[in-house]
């Protein structure tokens, strides 16, 4: 009793093991390989330092993956939040079915990653895929349109996948901070002003705009390190056109079975990932969450 009276944090003692358990030693362990030579196909574990990192860093389809990953980041998170703030908007006010459309709405949320690119496959799918479909159906187009099988094509169709299952968390957060704005402002402001642009930027973005902001960043880390839509939908491919790093990591540990490459791999995505945090947030006014004491 005297021990926990003076060094209080054994009381974590009982949440920080598990926490130990399943993230840190995880975590030490895949340091560890990526420091190590650890091949499937190859007897031995030898240390080689940080020669798994300048492999990795020095390879071209580091290159390759490294920028489809910012260049998704750059279009999915905007896209996500612009998207999510326009159907929180429609999505507040009272209407005939509006109950039904919400639930429409936040029906990706719940759906699994794998189970979204499946559904997502079958509109793009170029035997069987409904937009082909339709548009065959009227004479729009003469052949299949080769929707996965095309570089930017694939490329685009993965991103409007991403979109479509990340708008609902936007949607869900962006309703509560409306949600807390004041009844009275709004209606003031529908007097005032009838211009629902100018309303919206000078009355509603001001008190949203930190959960924007919020959106972005975590949209943006998302659509960095994504993974499973890649995987399912064109699995990298054509060619490297679909090539994530959090799909490079994959196929470095499980289709080539270097796991200290792909190991090494994942901590640079996380470095990065962590740089992006550090800039964005520095690149943040100073009262973007109100003033400071």
């Amino acid at each position: 009793m005297w021990a926990i009276k003076r060094y209080p944090l054994l009381w974590l003692l009982p949440a920080l093991l598990p926490v130990a358990a399943f993230i840190v030693y995880p975590v030490a362990y895949a340091f560890w390989t990526s420091l190590h030579q650890v091949m499937l196909l190859f007897p031995g574990e030898p240390f080689v330092g940080f020669d798994n990192y300048a492999r990795v860093l020095t390879s071209s389809y580091f290159r390759t993956a490294f920028l489809n990953s910012v260049v998704f980041m750059l279009l999915a998170a905007p896209l996500v939040v612009i998207l999510g703030v326009s159907a929180a908007l429609f999505l507040q006010r009272r209407f005939a079915g509006s109950m039904l459309v919400r639930s429409v709405v936040l029906l990706p949320w719940v759906l699994p990653g794998a189970i979204s690119a499946v559904l997502w496959i079958w509109v793009f799918h170029p035997s069987f895929g409904i937009i082909n479909g339709v548009l065959l159906g009227v004479g729009a187009v003469d052949t299949p349109i080769q929707w996965l099988n095309t570089p930017r094509l694939a490329f685009a169709c993965v991103l409007v996948a991403h979109v479509w299952t990340q708008i609902p968390f936007a949607v869900v957060l962006t309703m509560a901070a409306l949600s807390a704005i004041n009844s009275e402002t709004l209606e003031a402001a529908t007097i005032d002003c009838r211009n629902g642009w100018k309303r919206f930027w000078y009355v509603v973005f001001p008190e949203v705009k930190a959960m924007i902001v919020v959106l972005l960043i975590y949209n943006a880390l998302i659509a960095f390190t994504t993974y499973d839509l890649v995987y399912a939908m064109t699995g990298g491919g054509p060619g490297t056109a679909t090539t994530l790093l959090a799909f490079q990591i994959w196929r470095e540990s499980f289709a080539m079975y270097d796991f200290g490459a792909g190991s090494a791999l994942a901590f640079v995505m996380v470095a990065v990932a962590a740089l992006l945090i550090v800039l964005i947030t520095r690149a943040l006014p100073s009262d973007l969450f109100g003033e400071r004491p």
